[in-house]
Order: C-alpha cells, then sequence, then structure tokens
C-alpha cells in the first residue's frame, strides 16, 4: 500500500459481510479499503441496515446517522460512498478525488458493466489474471445480465486477448471463436487466426498452402515479430546478452539482478492491487 496507516478505529467481533463478494470485514479501516479497491463491484445493496449496524459498532456512531439519513432520503450511491471515505479518513482528499469520475457512475451501472470496465482496467494494465477472474465471473457468475449482446462479445474477445498475451494461445482461440460467433466482428476472426497460428508454431511445420485470410495473418505476425527486435526491451536485452559475450561478466551481473529486480517489482504491484490485507 505504499505507507502504514494507523487504524484509530475499534473492531468488531462480528463482521459485516460485504454483498457478493462475501467479505468479511472487522473494521471501518478494512471498510474504507474494500470500497477503494473494489468500486466496480459496488452496488446500492452495500448501504444496508447491516452496514449502518457495523458503523455503530465500531465506534462510527454519527457516521452510521449520516449513512442511515442518506439513505433514507434515497441520495445518490455515489454521495453515500464519498461521505464514509472523507469521514473515516483512511484515504487522502487527493486519492478520494480520483474516485469521484468513478463514483459517479456506479448507480447508472450493473454488476456486469462495472466487472467489464475492471476487468478491461485490468487488461490494460497488464494484469491478466485479475482481467480473466473479472471477465469469468461474468460469464459464470452473471451469464451476462444486463450487458448488451455487443459487449457480451468484447468480453469474450477481452478474455481471449488475456490469454493470448500470457502465451496461452490455444485457450485464446476458444475465447476468440465464441466472441466471433456472437458478436460476428472481423477483429474476433482474425485474432483467433493469430493465437491458433502461434499455438501450431512449435508443434507443426509451417503450412504454406492456406487460406487467403490466414495467409494475410501470418504476414503480419512475422512482421511484428520482426518489429519487435526494435523494440527497447529487445535492445536492452541484446546489451545485457552481449556483456556476457564480451567478458564483462560484473557488468552482466549487475544488468541481470536489476533487471530481475524490475520484475519483482512489478510482480509485487500486482499482487497487492490482487490481494490487499483482506480474506474471505
Amino acid at each position: 500500500m505504499g505507507k502504514i496507516i494507523l487504524c484509530r478505529g475499534q473492531r468488531t467481533d462480528k463482521p459485516y459481510v460485504t454483498p457478493q463478494t462475501d467479505i468479511k470485514l472487522y473494521s471501518a479501516e478494512e471498510l474504507c479499503y474494500y470500497i477503494y479497491n473494489n468500486i466496480y463491484l459496488i452496488g446500492q445493496d452495500l448501504i444496508d441496515d447491516n452496514l449502518i449496524q457495523f458503523l455503530q459498532a465500531v465506534g462510527e456512531g454519527e457516521l452510521a446517522a449520516r449513512v442511515k439519513k442518506l439513505k433514507e432520503s434515497g441520495a445518490p450511491l455515489a454521495q453515500i460512498l464519498v461521505t464514509i471515505l472523507k469521514s473515516i479518513d483512511y484515504y487522502s482528499v487527493a486519492e478520494i478525488e480520483q474516485l469521484k469520475e468513478i463514483l459517479n457512475t456506479l448507480g447508472k451501472q450493473s454488476v456486469c458493466e462495472r466487472l467489464k470496465a475492471r476487468g478491461d482496467g485490468y487488461l490494460n494494465a497488464d494484469f491478466y489474471f485479475a482481467a480473466i477472474s473479472c471477465y469469468e465471473s461474468i460469464i459464470k457468475d452473471y451469464k451476462g445480465k444486463d450487458l448488451l449482446a455487443a459487449d457480451y462479445a468484447k468480453v469474450y474477445h477481452n478474455l481471449g486477448t488475456a490469454y493470448a498475451r500470457m502465451f496461452m494461445y490455444e485457450k485464446a482461440v476458444e475465447y476468440y471463436n465464441e466472441a466471433y460467433r456472437l458478436g460476428q466482428h472481423e477483429e474476433s476472426k482474425k485474432c483467433s487466426i493469430a493465437a491458433s497460428i502461434m499455438a501450431k508454431k512449435d508443434k507443426e511445420p509451417v503450412n504454406v498452402d492456406v487460406q487467403e485470410d490466414e495467409y494475410v495473418v501470418q504476414r503480419e505476425l512475422e512482421t511484428l515479430m520482426d518489429n519487435a527486435r526494435y523494440s527497447d526491451e529487445y535492445r536492452e536485452l541484446e546489451d545485457i546478452d552481449r556483456l556476457k559475450g564480451d567478458g564483462n561478466l560484473t557488468q552482466f551481473n549487475q544488468a541481470i539482478d536489476a533487471k530481475l529486480t524490475s520484475w519483482v517489482a512489478n510482480l509485487k504491484r500486482y499482487v497487492t492491487i490482487n490481494s490487499g490485507f483482506l480474506r474471505r
């Protein structure tokens, strides 16, 4: 989380169990952490009598009364959540302000829409396991409820992309095909062909007698692979390897250590985002 924060509130032996996710919260600070890190999964059902009783149990009686009054007056979900976050003072005003734009749309989105938005965010940030978890929840737990057919097809397409970026090409083909079946978008078909080629790349000899659309994708993949040699990451690894070839073993080991440290930092960042301190 980047810093140690002293929790000023009291804990309760009777936790508040969050709707849908069934996570047990024992303090006001844990409630804030849950809201902040699960913003796309939160709906109006979070604001119930059990939550109000929980706030009273952890020594936030005044806040409990405010939340109850806001609930009874039909206040927007965003207003109630901001009230909780600001009252408990676990996150800074600047951090809360960053959430406001998202919070203002929460009351208008279904659970599946929020899950998709969260999954898309994880995918864009290269957190593939977290993205897959969101997309699979849409498919398995909610059956795409309240999503348009086009958006449901995008869920399958993005699921295929997450698996493809983890080099699990056979799984990617499966989901790209389903995306194409639902949405009939050429991009899904093209990605399915590309994933299929990559899946067979090291298992079967190259088939030169292929259909035109597969041939086009093959050529595009060859171009991408050639261009990868000019990327900063590729050149950096080449430079490191060259140190070893030139006999500069001390510099080589230092460069390897630095690269491993960078990769470990990225892994820790992923773990922090996906686990935190809350457990079921």
